[in-house]
């Protein structure tokens, strides 16, 4: 298209050159200027159709870049979720190697129990500022706490705790508790926002790591209880 261009250009240029007489009823002067006229219309016309294809070759990249754009943040989105899926599973999966497999247990082992639920509550809460509370929905008596951060105080009580709806919100609290009480008992994930805010994405998983503690508790217990019976 720009020799297209330059052809028309050299073509002006020399049109005074070219046309020495008139052409019909127009004088040589008048020829000459129709000729560069005619010249000058055909290069605007050339240009016209450059511009509207160059518009077109734009507004073709625009959709092609609109369509790459949402393709990657639908594989990024993809992969995400499986990251997200896999670490859920690998949480599940130290959770359930985690299970007492005996009831004499040493302290160091009791505590690495624990732990891993701990570790677990705060990769899924994405907080460390959590507490875990085990208590007698009856008698709103707190049972054990442990707390992620030692020294981090908590204002959360047990009353607070609804366990029709198992989801207890505040603007500075989030309350979890276990779907299902083992002799009233139930366990309670409690996660102090850094925003009122703050939302925890997957609660169901969070219902689950409760009644996993749940179920080391009353394990703990029980084997407590049964040493207390023998001895």
């Amino acid at each position: 298209m720009y020799w297209l261009y330059l052809i028309i250009f050299t073509l002006i240029v020399f049109v005074p050159t070219a046309i020495h007489h008139g052409f019909y009823i127009f004088d040589k002067a008048q020829t000459q200027e129709f000729v560069i006229l005619i010249l000058g219309s055909l290069g605007f016309l050339a240009f016209l159709v450059q511009e509207k294809r160059l518009k077109k070759n734009m507004s073709e990249k625009n959709d092609i870049q609109r369509k790459v754009n949402t393709i990657t943040k639908d594989l990024t989105q993809s992969y995400s979720y499986i990251g997200e899926v896999n670490r859920k599973l690998d949480i599940l999966e130290n959770i359930t190697l985690s299970h007492p497999d005996s009831l004499h247990l040493t302290s160091k082992k009791q505590k690495e129990i624990y732990n891993s639920t701990m570790q677990a509550i705060g990769i899924i809460a994405k907080s460390d500022d959590f507490v875990l509370r085990f208590s007698n929905m009856k008698t709103n008596e707190l049972l054990k706490e442990i707390k992620n951060l030692q020294d981090a105080p908590f204002s959360f009580s047990c009353k607070q705790l609804d366990p029709k709806t198992q989801i207890t919100e505040t603007d500075e609290f989030l309350s979890v508790i276990s779907p299902k009480d083992i002799d009233d008992i139930v366990a309670c994930i409690i996660i102090k926002k850094k925003t009122p805010a703050q939302k925890i994405e997957d609660l169901e998983m969070l219902r689950i790591l409760a009644s996993q503690a749940l179920f080391i508790f009353m394990f703990m217990n029980g084997r407590r209880k049964s040493n207390n019976i023998h001895s």
